[in-house]
C-alpha cells in the first residue's frame, strides 16, 4: 500500500470524528453552491409573481368601480331603450307632441308622422315628423326647449319661424325632426 494513502487511514482511525466533521464540512460547502446558484433563479421568478400579485390587487381595487360604472352605462341603456319610439304605435307617438303642446300652450296646427327612411343602423330607426305650430315666441321656444330636452331623443333637422300676417306677435313654427325608434 502506498505509504501515504496508509498514513492518511490511520489519521482517520485516530481521529474519527474529526475526519467526519470534515467531509460533513465539505458536503456542506457544495450543497451551499448549489443553492446560492438557485437563489438567483428563484430570485427572479418571485419578482415576477410579487408584479403579479400587484397587478391583482390593483384590478380587484378597481373591479367595484368597474362595476358601478357597468351598472350606470346599464341603466342608461334602459332609459334609452324605454324611450324609443315605436314606428307603429302612431296615437302614441302623437300623444307625446300633444302632451308637449298642452305643457307649453302652444297650438299645434298640423303633425304628421313621415314614412321612415331606410335604417343604415341594425339597432335604431330615425322616425321622421313634420309639425307645424303656432303661438307667442315664448311658447314656441319652450315647445322647441321641450322636444330637445324632452325623455325622447330628437334631432331639428330643419324649421321656419314666420310672423303671423293677422297679429305681429304671433308665430308660425315649421318643424321638421327626427325622433329615435326602435327597428
Amino acid at each position: 500500500m502506498n505509504p501515504q494513502l496508509a498514513n492518511a487511514l490511520a489519521l482517520v482511525r485516530r481521529y474519527p470524528f474529526s475526519v467526519v466533521c470534515a467531509v460533513i464540512t465539505i458536503l456542506m460547502a457544495v450543497a451551499t453552491y448549489y443553492l446560492w446558484d438557485i437563489q438567483d433563479e428563484q430570485e427572479l421568478a418571485y419578482q415576477e409573481v410579487s408584479k403579479q400579485g400587484a397587478a391583482m390587487l390593483d384590478l380587484l381595487k378597481g373591479g367595484s368601480t368597474q362595476r358601478q360604472e357597468l351598472a350606470l352605462v346599464r341603466d342608461a341603456a334602459r332609459r334609452i331603450e324605454d324611450n324609443l319610439v315605436i314606428e307603429a304605435s302612431l296615437a302614441d307617438n302623437k300623444w307625446y307632441f300633444y302632451k308637449i303642446e298642452e305643457q307649453t300652450k302652444a297650438r299645434l296646427l298640423d303633425l304628421n308622422q313621415n314614412p321612415a327612411p331606410p335604417s343604415d343602423s341594425s339597432f335604431y330607426r330615425r322616425i321622421p315628423f313634420s309639425v307645424r305650430l303656432t303661438g307667442t315666441y315664448e311658447q314656441i321656444v319652450g315647445f322647441i326647449l321641450s322636444v330637445e330636452t324632452g325623455p325622447r331623443l330628437a334631432n331639428i333637422t330643419s324649421f321656419s319661424l314666420n310672423r303671423r300676417e293677422k297679429d305681429g306677435s304671433t308665430l308660425i313654427l315649421d318643424l321638421n325632426l327626427e325622433l329615435l325608434g326602435k327597428k
